[in-house]
Order: C-alpha cells, then sequence, then structure tokens
C-alpha cells in the first residue's frame, strides 16, 4: 500500500517527451478531492442564491412594527407580574401581622 501511494506520475506539459511535472498519488487525491470540494460549495451557494432571489423582499417598517408589539406585550406582562407581586406581598403581610 505505501509503494502505491509513493509512486509519482510524470506530466508533460509541452509536448516534449520530457517530463515537466512529478505528482505523487497522495498530491493526485488531494486535488481531485480539493477540486470536487469547491465545485459542490459553489453549486450549494449558486442554489441558496436561486432561493434567496425567489424570497419576498422584507420590508423596515413591519419590522419595527412586530419589535413595537413585542415591547407592548413584555410592558403588559411585566405590570400584569407587578400587579401579582404586590397581591402576594400584601397577603403575606396581613398573614404575618395577624399572628
Amino acid at each position: 500500500m505505501d509503494e502505491m501511494l509513493n509512486k509519482k506520475v510524470a506530466v508533460d506539459l509541452d509536448s516534449d517527451g520530457k517530463s515537466d511535472l512529478k505528482i505523487d498519488v497522495k498530491f493526485l487525491g488531494l486535488l481531485i478531492g480539493g477540486i470536487i470540494s469547491l465545485t459542490t460549495a459553489y453549486s450549494t451557494l449558486q442554489a441558496d442564491i436561486e432561493v434567496a432571489k425567489s424570497l419576498p423582499e422584507q420590508i423596515q417598517q413591519d419590522d419595527t412594527k412586530v419589535i413595537n408589539q413585542k415591547i407592548d406585550f413584555i410592558i403588559k406582562e411585566m405590570e400584569r407580574f407587578e400587579d401579582d407581586t404586590k397581591r402576594r406581598i400584601e397577603s403575606l403581610e396581613d398573614k404575618v401581622y395577624k399572628k
């Protein structure tokens, strides 16, 4: 197995009969894997861009309206919590002072 991975592949780029590059099998495998990885990432990115193009545009005013509704809801819940807490404290004070 080790002999196979250490073999070198000679590449002749200018067709003069002499090898211009010598690439070992490990590097060749990494190079092919890298190319496949990059093309997969590129195609996924292109698909995501196409999906994003088909989505409706978001309006900034709606975002602030939703945020304001959430803030109003939180304020109402805090007021209700405060009222409940005051009632509990009063009831506990009544129990403590009556005993």
